[in-house]
């Protein structure tokens, strides 16, 4: 899997206002709060009756110069036993386009119904120009000049955009040199990200990260970070480059 520009939480706290989120062949789902792919993890899915289908297993992006979610992966007991009735192969990972998600919340709410996913599945089509979360989540992060910068940490849904969450290398060292490695997420927005394949390549140099990530980090929120009591921490996210 190759992917160039030029080629083409869910928590039970309050809920801020609804952000859209960008999906592949979708103008709009609403989401009632900023998440990252772990965070959505961890909700149930419900179909358009409220009746539990299962869990997110992973799921699969594509990048056109943003990331956008495009397909997802199901699992669960209640999944299982829908593959059995459905006499789907338990060797094969039916998608699901994300087209059928309605409304992401405390819970990830589809707009059909359990049984009319046996039409909707499509075993094992993952396209040539999607990636895995779980194999993005594998990948070092160069900068322009191929020099390694981190990792991809996770995949996090903004209010107006897709980014990724980086980690490790001198980001990481940074961090924890501020007291802030657990208390941060660092955020680099699909517009400096110029390729997707065995690396994920930016268009910005290690220089121009690190400056911009000294300065973000002088944000006196940022600063409170770490003078929260301990059952009220949440990773502030730390956004770069964004206009």
């Amino acid at each position: 899997m190759h992917i160039k520009e030029s080629e083409n939480q869910c928590h039970t706290k309050s809920l801020i206002d609804p952000l859209n989120l960008d999906f592949v062949g979708v103008i709009h789902v609403d989401v009632k709060k900023p998440m990252n792919c772990k965070q959505l993890r961890d909700c149930d899915v419900v179909d358009s009756s409220g009746a539990k289908v299962g869990r997110i297993n992973d799921l699969t992006f594509t990048f056109d110069g943003k990331l956008k979610l495009s397909q997802f992966i199901l699992g669960g007991s209640k999944w299982e036993e829908f593959l059995e009735s459905a006499r789907i192969k338990p060797d094969k990972d039916p998608v699901l386009d994300a087209s059928i998600i309605r409304l992401i919340g405390d819970k990830v709410h589809l707009n059909t119904n359990v049984n009319s996913l046996k039409t909707t599945l499509d075993e094992g089509a993952i396209r040539p120009d999607e990636i895995r979360w779980s194999e993005l989540t594998k990948l070092d992060i160069v900068d322009k000049d191929d020099i390694k910068v981190g990792r991809a940490v996770d995949v996090d849904f903004d209010t107006d955009s897709t980014s990724l969450i980086v980690g490790g290398g001198f980001i990481e060292e940074t961090l924890e040199s501020v007291g802030l490695k657990a208390d941060v997420d660092i955020l680099v927005p699909g517009s400096v990200i110029t390729e997707v394949g065995d690396k994920v390549r930016l268009s910005v140099s290690k220089e121009d990260l690190r400056l911009t990530m000294d300065k973000a980090l002088e944000n006196p929120e940022v600063k409170k970070a770490r003078e929260r009591p301990a059952e009220e921490r949440a990773a502030l996210r730390v956004r770069l480059f964004y206009s």
